[in-house]
């Protein structure tokens, strides 16, 4: 008997097919309502996962593979981030958000390369010329930062960090077109002013010079100061490169290579070659030194820049630094009083005096206490001035009033972690443990790799087995 396979068959197929595929889709939409559940709840990890479980159970909506990548990174999981995120780009279903976001997470995994490119498939977005400006600073490539920072600037003109940020290059590329954008960084926000205005300063004495070496020189010592090292070694750089016999411009590069991780002797070299008598040279050439553990040889150098130049207290402060480090506490201790001297109004002696005489214990009632105290009242803003009075109240047992001043130091500077281990360690010497454990915790969790997070591990471990 001939069969056919007639409408009722078909539809019975249809229905079998149905009742055998709703489930996957069924259950992706319901894994994408509880994304969204916990998406809304703050629940970022379980919403991304739920992203990942509906995208797979809904092949026609890949735009979830986004969704699932931006909340991995909200989550802190990197790894999981990039893979979403790429599998969203593979598919073809990746925003400028996302490559935006996928950037972030390569920058995280320390693949700067991948987050560049990540980057720049997200422009014309604004954070992505930021990240971008960020990335090629870092990766020396000053030019193409100047680029992105004004792409910036025309996506956010209101902003004051693309301002400052290109400031700051231009004061180590171009000194003349430092000034507008960085006054215009001070007029969008006034947290910038210090900063600003010692620019500012160091750039106006640059320029009544037409040296323009010598103007590189002036406006990197000026970055240094700010601690941005690596635009102060590119404005050296550039003064070497236009006068090539300027002795004090190869001194402060090789500094500069120092600061960076780098060795700079060369630089050093070429420096003591060219002009052996002048005194930055001496003195960077002392600093060298120090840093290869030889303080003697530090010390000799820097007594000739005292030589050439015997009222300026750096050198006498450098001096005292060199003794110290060669035993001669004795002579140490007077270079520093002769700095307090030369310099009573300046911050910087009494500080020096002061972290002198608490590190050795020299003196600490009749020096180290009236230098700290000293500077809280010529330096109230700084946490380092309240510190110090802090540390050296301890040393002398007046516990209360080394809690006033750390607490003090504290309350300025909450995420330091130097100040939080002296409280953690005055509180030990009170007995008052639980304050002791938080405080030392808190040094632990700033300072995970450096010496003040070292040791508040150590007396943790110590003191609370």
């Amino acid at each position: 008997m001939k069969k056919y396979f007639g409408l009722s068959h078909a539809l019975i197929l249809i229905t079998i097919l149905t009742l055998i595929l709703a489930p996957r889709p069924m259950m992706g939409y319901l894994d994408l309502k509880a994304a969204i559940h916990f998406d809304q709840s703050g629940n970022w990890s379980q919403a991304g996962q739920a992203y990942v479980s509906a995208a797979q159970r809904i092949p026609w909506m890949p735009t979830l593979w986004e969704k699932a990548g931006k909340l991995a990174l909200q989550s802190g999981e990197v790894d999981n981030a990039i893979a979403f995120l790429n599998q969203a780009v593979t598919q073809g279903a990746i925003t400028p958000e996302g490559w935006l976001t996928l950037g972030d997470a390569y920058q995280k995994r320390g693949q700067l390369s991948h987050a560049v490119d990540a980057w720049q498939k997200a422009m014309p977005l604004a954070p992505a010329a930021s990240s971008l400006a960020t990335a090629e600073r870092s990766l020396g490539n000053f030019i193409k930062a100047i680029e992105y920072w004004r792409i910036s600037i025309t996506l956010e003109p209101g902003k004051a960090t693309p301002h400052y940020e290109l400031g700051l290059l231009f004061a180590a590329t171009e000194p003349k077109q430092a000034l507008p954008e960085l006054m215009r960084a001070d007029q969008l926000n006034l947290e910038l002013d210090k900063p600003v205005q010692s620019l500012r300063t160091a750039l106006n004495i640059a320029f009544q010079s037409d040296d323009e070496a010598y103007q590189l020189v002036v406006s990197g010592r000026a970055l240094a100061a700010l601690g941005q090292w690596d635009l102060a070694g590119e404005a050296f750089r550039r003064a070497t490169l236009k006068n090539p016999d300027y002795a004090e411009a190869w001194a402060w590069l090789g500094e500069a290579k120092q600061q960076l991780g780098m060795d700079g002797h060369i630089q050093i070299d070429k420096a003591l070659s060219l002009n052996p008598g002048s005194t930055i040279v001496s003195g960077l050439y002392g600093m060298y030194l120090q840093r290869q553990g030889q303080p003697a040889a530090a010390r000799t150098a820097f007594q000739k820049a005292a030589d050439l130049e015997p009222g300026d207290p750096v050198w006498q402060m450098a001096l005292g630094s060199a003794s110290a480090q060669t035993g001669d506490l004795v002579a140490a201790y007077g270079y520093y009083l002769q700095a307090v001297h030369l310099a009573p109004e300046d911050p910087s002696t009494w500080r020096a005096l002061a972290a002198f005489s608490l590190a050795y214990s020299v003196d600490v009632k009749d020096a180290g206490l009236p230098a700290a105290q000293k500077l809280v009242g010529l330096a109230p803003d700084e946490w380092q001035s309240y510190d110090l009075a802090g540390q050296a109240e301890f040393l002398l047992n007046d516990l209360v009033s080394s809690e006033t001043y750390l607490k003090k130091a504290v309350l300025m500077a909450p995420t330091q972690a130097i100040p939080a281990l002296h409280l953690g360690l005055l509180y030990l010497q009170t007995g008052d443990r639980a304050s002791a454990y938080s405080y030392l915790s808190l040094a632990k969790t700033f300072d995970p790799n450096g010496a003040a997070g070292w040791q508040a591990e150590r007396l943790l471990g110590e003191y609370f087995p």
